[in-house]
């Protein structure tokens, strides 16, 4: 029971960045080259955690090291990732035992990855679609191998982007899944680096949307706004971020910054 109530208590602050790894607000910043080079994300930094990425030769994802797991709650975990015949992602094993296995859709979409601790399960993600854009992502952990729908987000898109995404989350008075409030989502124009992840993304809980946040709103579930995310990006020539300066706002509380880092192959 205490690993469960730790991994809610990992889902819970993680999932409240589903959607992004940050939330930014376009400052200046060079124009792209005509013909932009496509870059490979080798590091992500927001100042808490580090994620760190290695791909193969052909340009699969060969590991990706989490300072902090959310899927495990350990830390500095690296998971080796193993592929099907067709270059989908079959499974990924951690470092410290954890193995997340993968399935797909008719259309190969990724529709439920399941988390297991050794051999027992201790979270699945199960992900709905109309038609190819993302519909709907439910997280269930497992209490004596029974799982427990505990977070739920419901996904509205416009050019490619998640515009809106409506949570609930697990009520023990109800033991059922209740609306738990709201996130908008505004977006630059420029090139979101971890969008070509994809399904990476999902298994650890982010949505890797086309381009990149650049505004967040937090309401409560009855409209209340609760937070505003806004942070300031700097890009390098090819139109991807480098750096940014998150700047997080709630009502009757002073505003805290974090910076923001990426690096590249």
């Amino acid at each position: 029971m205490y690993k469960v109530n730790l991994i809610k208590q990992t889902l819970f602050a993680a999932l409240i960045s589903l959607l992004a790894f940050s939330s930014c607000k376009k400052e200046k910043s060079e124009q792209p080259a005509s013909s932009p080079k496509t870059l490979q994300v080798a590091e992500f930094n927001d100042g808490a955690d580090v994620t760190r990425f290695s791909y193969n030769a052909d340009g699969t994802l060969k590991t990706i090291l989490l300072s902090s797991d959310p899927v495990s709650t350990d830390d500095n975990v690296t998971y080796t990732v193993k592929y099907l015949a067709n270059k989908k992602i079959d499974e990924l094993t951690g470092s410290n035992g954890a193995k997340i296995k993968l399935s797909y859709n008719n259309a190969g979409s990724l529709a439920k990855s399941e988390a297991f601790i050794g051999t027992e399960k201790i979270s699945q993600t199960e992900h709905t679609y109309t038609g190819t854009l993302l519909s709907a992502t439910t997280i269930s952990v497992f209490d004596n191998n029974t799982p427990v729908p505990f977070f739920k987000s419901e996904f509205t898109f416009s050019s490619g982007n998640i515009t809106r995404a409506n949570i609930l989350m697990y009520s023990p008075l109800t033991n059922k899944l209740e609306p738990a409030g709201h996130v908008l989502n505004q977006f630059d124009t420029k090139v979101n680096p971890l969008a070509s992840l994809g399904d990476v993304m999902l298994i650890f809980w982010q949505a890797a949307t086309k381009n990149n946040i650049v505004k967040q709103q937090y309401f409560d579930k009855l409209g209340n706004a609760e937070e505003v995310i806004e942070t300031t990006y700097t890009y390098n020539a090819q139109g991807y971020p480098v750096s940014a300066t998150m700047r997080e706002t709630a009502p009757g509380q002073q505003p805290s910054t974090a910076t923001i880092t990426y690096k590249y192959n």
